[in-house]
């Protein structure tokens, strides 16, 4: 993998899974991890301008099946800017290959995880690497299943030992990882503090509560899950370029979140749970004004529907996913999810109350092909995918 393949790996594939390239010859194979180091500003590595957006940092191993060991180990950094896109570290014939502690911390932990596995059994393409022990379980325990799971067979053999066959393999390592990502949810819609605190800690930026919130149900895609309509969603591309820019380079339109059903694609956009959804009085009718701030997220999903649907058609055999495959499903007056406000936005006398939620009901029910939902019936609707899914597990 070089050049411009290389380029659109990096761009596009999900950071922080395994990917697994077997050699045309089948005398090896490629294990390739990404990671996203942390953004421009940071006070680890200073650049000269044109300054970055996003950096990456790819590990390339290279294991020989005849001698079954890794003969070569190829670290890369990839900048991504604004009119360039993604390219490949201009400055390493200048500069030293410098790691931030946060970078070498995961690269490290990863060598460490595969040391632990049978590299020429590994039978998966794309491996998810959960790290810490976030979902209650002894990291060394956790190590070993994550082990046996990616083994030919090993899926099997862990249902084998639950016995029932009611429960997969992967739903013993999901399901406490669920439940501590929804009470990590909960926390971050509670108290913006919250919201603060896993940007720092996630290395993202502090000042844009919603790139914490573009971050977290990027990480947990499982969130928007079986979609409002009961079709599967899963993440395509994060920050999807849904649109062509001017003629200056310039205003692309950008979607948070481009998402799969099975056979249509379909845009999110993500606000803060503290965006205001109503004015400050009733209009004349009885009903209850709907802020700016509600009726610009509306007009600008408007906008990257159009957009996309034009640049679907035009460039169909151009769209690729995170993962740098092609983007299969079709687009078709494509569908839009906006995630905006809580429950604290119906706040007020009873009276009040009735009318902020009859105004509000009856604008989603009149907004074509726009499911607007609030970041509590968000946080609902995980809590009962994660409780339906743990009493699968005690029947």
């Amino acid at each position: 993998m070089g050049g411009a393949d290389e380029t659109t790996f990096v761009s596009g594939c999900k950071t922080d899974h395994i990917y697994v390239n077997d050699f045309k010859d089948g005398s090896g194979r490629f294990f390739n991890y990404v990671i996203e180091e942390e953004e421009s500003g940071s006070t680890t590595v200073e650049y000269s301008p044109p300054f970055p957006s996003r950096n990456r940092i790819k590990l390339s191993l290279k294991f020989i099946r005849a001698s079954n060991e890794v003969t070569e180990v190829t670290l890369k950094r990839f900048k991504h800017y604004k009119r360039e896109g993604w390219v490949e570290d201009r400055f390493m014939s200048d500069e030293p290959f410098k790691l931030s502690h946060f970078s070498f911390e995961k690269l490290t932990s990863l060598l460490r995880l595969l040391t632990d596995l049978d590299l020429a059994s590994v039978n998966q393409r794309r491996i998810p690497v959960v790290e810490g022990d976030a979902a209650g379980i002894d990291p060394e325990f956790a190590k070993k299943v994550k082990a046996l799971l990616i083994q030919p067979d090993g899926q099997r053999i862990v249902e084998e030992l639950v016995g029932n066959g009611l429960i997969t393999s992967h739903d013993i390592v999901n399901i406490g990882y669920r439940k501590a990502q929804l009470e990590e949810f909960g926390r971050m819609l509670a108290d913006p503090r919250q919201v603060r605190a896993y940007a720092e800690r996630e290395r993202i930026r502090t000042d844009q509560p919603e790139k914490a919130w573009q971050h977290f149900l990027g990480r947990n895609e499982w969130i928007f899950g079986f979609g409002l309509d009961y079709r599967f969603l899963g993440i395509l591309q994060d920050e999807a370029e849904v649109g062509t820019s001017d003629i200056a380079g310039r205003d692309a339109p950008v979607s948070d979140f481009l998402l799969g059903a099975t056979h249509f694609t379909v845009l999110v956009e993500v606000k803060q749970p503290g965006t205001p959804l109503f004015g400050s009085s009733r209009a004349r009718s009885g009903a209850w004004r709907l802020s700016t701030d509600l009726m610009e997220s509306v007009s600008q999903v408007l906008q990257q529907k159009a957009s996309w649907q034009t640049k679907a058609e035009t460039n169909a055999a151009r769209n690729y996913d995170r993962d740098g495959s092609l983007i299969r499903q079709r687009t078709t007056d494509p569908k839009c999810i906006l995630v905006v406000g809580s429950d604290g936005a119906f706040a007020g006398s009873g009276s009040e109350q009735e009318a902020k939620l009859r105004t509000f009901e009856l604008f989603r029910r009149d907004s074509r092909n726009i499911e607007v939902l609030t970041y509590t019936e968000l946080y609902e609707r995980a809590a009962f995918v994660v409780g339906h899914a743990a009493r699968q597990a005690n029947m």
